[in-house]
């Protein structure tokens, strides 16, 4: 069988994903503690530089860039993250799928259910005491981040059904969902955002993608230009289901970002 991708390349999609996720995420000290070490900035280049996509490679210079390193910098990347995203705050831009989705409650509770048939199939659940919906963006970018390095780990191990399997999931997942709406987050970081970090880092994601959509043939329909709000409640849809990965990070990673754990076997 043919397959779309190679181990190292599989490997380094991974990595990127899940920093993506670790940065998305309400900074914790697993980040800043990677982000004033360099440790964040030199993966997140060697990934972007080994997938060889100028505009990915651009994005990841710019976060580099960007990226605080002291403490006062990164103590300001909170407030920022919390004023940007942040619930709490009435954040200007919200982080989750069907925020950016025109259709109704019910479609949003079969886009709920979507999404958690697809970290079931796998295995996954969300970590214990872990409370964002299945659609938040840390989660599907930490799921496509398993799923590649699952890939990787097959390839080297000759499973072609298996390989197919994952791929085919890829496929799909970019397909139904986060490719259908991160153009439309970027928009929305692009005119919210005064901190270069997170425009550049969703311009990256955004790259990573899309790239990865022309790699597995996804065809997503994007979502039409509206207007996101901050998340109200979910309606229709019990949230109290655990969903989140550890485990399935790179060994050379910063740190974990605490969403799926592996259910059990």
């Amino acid at each position: 069988m043919e397959t779309k991708t190679t181990p190292e390349r599989n490997v380094h999609r991974a990595r990127l994903y899940k920093l993506a996720s670790l940065a998305f995420d309400r900074p914790a000290e697993e980040l800043t503690t990677a982000l004033r070490e360099g440790e964040f900035q030199q993966q997140l280049l060697e990934s972007a530089r080994a997938l060889a996509d100028d505009t990915l490679i651009e994005h990841a210079d710019a976060v580099a860039d960007h990226s605080p390193t002291d403490e006062t910098a990164v103590e300001e990347l909170s407030e920022t993250y919390a004023s940007l995203f942040g619930f709490e705050n009435g954040g200007e831009v919200s982080q989750y799928q069907i925020e950016y989705s025109t259709g109704t409650i019910l479609t949003s509770t079969d886009t709920i259910a979507d999404l958690s048939g697809f970290y079931g199939a796998f295995n996954l659940e969300k970590r214990d005491g872990y409370r964002e919906r299945s659609d938040h963006l840390c989660l599907e970018l930490e799921f496509l981040s398993h799923l590649a390095l699952q890939t990787a780990y097959l390839q080297r191990e000759g499973d072609e059904k298996g390989i197919e399997i994952l791929e085919n999931a890829q496929e799909d997942f970019l397909e139904d969902h986060l490719g259908r709406w991160v153009p439309r987050f970027r928009e929305a970081v692009d005119e919210n955002a005064d901190v270069p970090f997170y425009r550049e880092l969703a311009g990256l994601v955004d790259a990573l993608v899309a790239d990865d959509a022309d790699r597995f043939g996804a065809e997503p329909e994007v979502f039409p230009e509206t207007p996101p709000s901050p998340t109200e409640k979910f309606l229709g849809g019990d949230e109290d289901e655990d969903f989140r990965c550890n485990g399935c990070g790179i060994d050379d990673m910063p740190g974990q970002n605490p969403s799926f754990s592996t259910g059990p076997q």
